[in-house]
């Protein structure tokens, strides 16, 4: 197999892996929110994750990827010893700090439980969740925390080996075992153990740690199964090549300090959200009953529609992004300038009429995926543009990383990161949930104007035909908007959005009408075929390009 076709199926089999991950992790929430019982009931599990997420981040250090990437250098080398001792040593590491963040995340439990909840109401009611409820929920979360650090360097490792199978595999079965030990252990707990919803909750959280433990026995059997090969890499390394801990760990650190800045962007995002939600719907007055199912809308309900455009918008622009780096490094910038070209203009494409239809189409599309709930259409209404900000954002960094100024992108996000926090709880007290929707547009649309200034000063790249290009997508979605919001109104008018049949119906006929017609638009123009490529090329021909 030639090293092209080579990364192609690497590159393929990664991206469908993280695609059926995602779609997984959208689409158990449906029945996990049946199960346990709405927005109020699932406040715990939600209060839990983003901590989580956020010391999984920073356990791992980013280290796994600094390891796929110096495997893979050493092993071109010739040095496959020193691949082996830079693997051994990082697996002794993220053992360590897994068990250093599972410390940490349990130590501090409470005291994010008491900067989440609104401690100081001077009514609280019953109904509302107590700090010890969300400690105890965020320690049992905690003990995967353990796992996951050593399961993503291992994971790195085959990487570094060019064996992209036992990463992709192993992504999907833990997966799978996560969700269906969290649907199965939340129905057994809700319907024969006197319906617990805390206990429901832990054992949804912790089966974060099971999906963890089946993926290492995955890598595991892989493991055993191509170890007398890389045995045989080791044994015909004759290079003499060395490496000191010390040389080796400083190349890592200064290859993933940026990566894990970025990446912890927005689980930050969403812990400003989960720290000052409840404060400023406390200093505005809001029921402290309606704390919990408003931030459990804004940070998992809401958020997971949100996230669908946004994740597979930015797969595929991101995707182009190893032509930008290859481009810049070559000094090809005609060549660059075009991926960048084309890396925007495909996730504008393909993420603003997505997200403006869930914007429009908010109430149906909620009531089919969970239930009727106006406030939650109202957050979703303003919450679904910002997947275009989010989009853009990971895509801009990403391209910033491609042209070697990954350094400037590290201080970009804090930049951001400030500009929530301070804006956050003042616009939560002054438009509740929704004003924190808009500190994170705010906040998002000052860093990627960053980007594209940086990306324009030392890529030299000019904006002006790519910003022409999204006025006419932007055009072309608002048309298609209004053409669904006619058709919304009038199915309204003998269907109900508090259905949730009748509202999956609106739903279908609206989004399908809306995709033929924003297809119809886009093909004519050309759009289409300069974004997809040639395969559509006939289909423009069919619908008389103009």
């Amino acid at each position: 197999m030639s090293q092209s076709s080579s990364l192609v199926r690497s590159t393929f089999i990664l991206t469908a892996s993280i695609f059926i991950t995602k779609v997984l992790g959208i689409l158990y929430v449906i029945p996990f929110y049946a199960i346990i019982g709405g927005e109020r009931n699932l406040a715990p599990y939600n209060y839990a994750y983003n901590p989580y997420t956020v010391m999984l981040v920073v356990a791992g250090a980013g280290v796994p990827l600094a390891v796929a990437k110096y495997v893979s250098k050493y092993n071109a080398l010739g040095a496959y010893k020193v691949s082996q001792k830079l693997y051994k040593s990082s697996l002794i590491v993220m053992t360590m700090t897994g068990i250093l963040g599972f410390t940490l995340l349990y130590l501090l439990a409470p005291v994010i439980a008491e900067a989440t909840l609104a401690k100081h109401h001077p009514n609280p009611s019953s109904d509302a969740w107590s700090v010890s409820e969300i400690t105890e929920i965020i320690r049992v979360i905690s003990v995967a925390v353990i796992f996951i650090p050593f399961l993503a360097t291992f994971r790195g490792i085959f990487q570094g080996y060019d064996s992209m199978g036992p990463t992709a595999v192993s992504t999907v079965i833990e997966q799978i075992a996560r969700i269906v030990f969290l649907l199965g252990g939340a129905l057994i707990v809700m319907k024969y153990m006197g319906s617990n919803i805390l206990l429901a909750n832990e054992v949804a959280t912790f089966a974060a740690a099971i999906g963890a433990l089946f993926a290492l026995l995955t890598l595991w059997y892989y493991w055993r199964k191509r170890k007398p090969h890389i045995d045989q890499m080791i044994e015909s390394d004759h290079t003499g090549t060395t490496v000191g801990y010390r040389e080796m760990y400083k190349e890592i650190l200064m290859y993933s300090i940026p990566f894990v800045i970025v990446s912890l962007c927005f689980p930050i995002y969403l812990i400003i959200d989960q720290f000052t939600h409840n404060r400023g719907l406390d200093i505005a007055g809001v029921p402290v009953e309606m704390h919990d199912p408003l931030l459990t809308m804004l940070n998992l309900t809401t958020n997971k529609l949100v996230m669908i455009p946004t994740s597979l918008a930015s797969g595929f622009a991101i995707s182009l992004v190893p032509a930008i780096t290859k481009a810049h490094a070559s000094g090809q910038i005609r060549a660059m300038h075009h991926q960048i070209k084309t890396s925007l203009g495909l996730l504008m494409f393909l993420t603003v009429p997505a997200s403006l239809g869930i914007m429009i189409l908010a109430a149906p599309l909620y009531t089919s995926f969970y239930s009727f709930d106006p406030m939650a259409n109202h957050i979703l209404y303003y919450y679904a543009p910002v997947g275009i900000l989010i989009a853009l954002l990971s895509v801009t960094a990403a391209m910033l990383q491609g042209i070697d100024k990954q350094g400037l992108t590290v201080w970009i996000v804090i930049g951001s990161l400030i500009i929530k926090a301070v804006i956050n709880l003042p616009l939560i007290i002054m438009f509740q949930t929704v004003g924190a929707v808009l500190g994170t547009a705010i906040a998002l649309t000052a860093a990627i104007i960053c980007n594209l200034l940086v990306i324009k000063k030392y890529a030299h790249f000019k904006f002006r035909s790519t910003f022409i290009e999204m006025a006419q997508i932007i055009m072309y979605s608002v048309l298609m908007v209004l053409v669904v919001e006619l058709i919304y109104l009038g199915m309204i008018q003998f269907l109900s959005v508090g259905n949730k049949l009748e509202a999956l119906i609106i739903l279908v006929v609206c989004a399908v009408v809306g995709g033929l017609f924003y297809g119809y638009l886009s093909l004519r123009s050309g759009l289409a075929e300069k974004y997809l490529g040639s395969r559509v090329a006939r289909l423009s021909r069919k619908v008389g390009r103009a």
